[in-house]
């Protein structure tokens, strides 16, 4: 009895969760190839986080998504952008023995690849359907539109690292020429300013010309202050000479400082395009490098991501094969438990059917007095008997259970439904 009724309970569970309905996702967070600790995993329905889980050791992941709704699954992990899934589950199957399961592999990259498009990661990396029949599956276009959005071809990348040299150097040659017009600019600046102190020089010195001309005209004979005008006439003459030679060595220390200047400045760009040119050779090594290390993964990746897919798509042949096998298991217990379960009432109608003593061995019994009690509750029913003789008292009990099991007892103690019926069936009492 007992047996039967946990296989009752059982394929009881079994109904409930077929009735229900949910989509098993199953899946492993996993980065360079190897499953990931510490992926946080995150359900929405709409803007409603429903449940989240941070991945174990192991990197996998499982949830139970009740059909009706569709679903948005986001994937976090530090240092990679955050990818999210889209399940529309609003479209499922009506037959309750379909149970099916998603199951995927979600691949984090890390930031700072060339190769990969990071804004693509703003739309769901897949979009899973139901196809109508017993499955849920990828949308194969949008996977493949996504896949060739997220790669960036090599050849790309080296136009775009031309354009950008290209207007580096434009740039570089837009300020060298500013610094040979500001160069052309203050020579000019430099030779009208020569030019300005030996007109001012010049009209110095003929203005003392003029004055002692006109000095000498006024007295001339006053010998004495003749000389004096003769001596005052060379101190003008040797003070503008010492004015003219003051402003051209100012000017010739200004050109010196211009030309120390242009020369610091041609030996600071002498370095600085060595050094550029260094660290551009350098770069261009590593870069080739890169490219082709990237290009290298990338094709690696590719074959394993092809790999892995192929795999799946083995693993759910395999589940969808041994979910048919499951089914067939189930039926055919169910009929066996249908089976036993007629077995077992035609052996209650059996046993309650009266068979009358024969006359021989027939003794009369004594005088007994029979009382009945009825308890009924929520889950059970209990029927009582109480024999009461001259020397004795018997109490049967029948406790019948709602899910369909029934215990009998006499005197407190168990006793089969057999003897149960063979004991109290001389009373004629409703059993």
């Amino acid at each position: 009895m007992r047996k039967i009724l946990l296989c009752l309970t059982l394929v009881l569970s079994f109904v409930l969760r077929a009735q229900d309905g949910a989509l098993e996702l199953d899946g492993r967070c996993i980065k360079d190839n190897a499953p990931i600790k510490g992926a946080l995993v995150s359900v929405y329905k709409g803007s409603t986080k429903v449940t989240e889980l941070t991945t174990p050791k192991n990197g996998k992941f499982q949830f139970f998504l009740p059909y009706g709704v569709d679903y948005k699954v986001l994937f976090t992990f530090p240092g990679c952008p955050d990818m999210f899934l889209m399940i529309y589950a609003s479209k499922y199957p009506t037959d309750p023995d379909i149970e099916p399961i998603y199951d995927i592999d979600v691949n984090f990259f890390d930031y700072g690849k060339p190769t990969i498009n990071y804004s693509n990661f703003k739309n769901p990396f897949t979009k899973v359907l139901f196809d109508g029949k017993k499955r849920y599956t990828d949308d194969e276009n949008y996977a493949a539109d996504f896949l060739a959005n997220l790669y960036i071809d090599p050849e790309v990348i080296k136009k775009r690292e031309e354009a950008l040299a290209l207007e580096k150097q434009k740039k570089e040659l837009e300020a060298k020429m500013k610094l040979d017009n500001e160069e052309k600019n203050r020579q000019q600046q430099l030779a009208e300013a020569q030019k300005k102190a030996e007109e001012e020089a010049e009209r110095i010195r003929k203005q003392l010309e003029e004055k002692n001309k006109q000095d000498k005209q006024n007295d001339p004979k006053n010998a004495v202050s003749n000389k004096e005008n003769d001596s005052k006439e060379s101190m003008v003459s040797e003070e503008v000479k010492l004015t003219i030679d003051k402003e051209k060595r100012n000017i010739k220390e200004k050109q010196n400082k211009a030309v120390k200047a242009a020369y610091e400045n041609d030996l600071l760009k002498i370095v600085a395009t060595n050094e550029r040119k260094t660290k551009e050779a350098e770069y261009v090594k590593k870069k080739d490098n890169a490219t082709s290390n990237e290009i290298i993964e990338t094709l690696k990746r590719e074959a394993e991501t092809k790999a892995m897919s192929e795999q799946i798509m083995f693993d759910s042949k395999m589940r969808n094969k041994q979910a048919v096998f499951n089914r067939g298991i189930k039926n055919q217990e169910m009929v066996t438990l249908i089976k036993q379960t007629a077995l077992n009432s035609r052996e209650i109608r059996a046993h309650k059917v009266k068979k009358f003593p024969e006359a021989k061995s027939y003794r009369p019994p004594g005088l007994l007095g029979v009382s009945t009690d009825v308890e009924r509750s929520t889950f059970k029913t209990v029927y009582t008997i109480t024999l009461s003789g001259v020397n004795q008292k018997i109490v049967y009990r029948k406790e019948k259970f709602s899910w369909g099991v029934t215990y009998y007892y006499k005197n407190d103690k168990e006793i089969t439904e057999k003897e149960y019926l063979k004991e109290v069936s001389p009373y004629n009492i409703p059993l």
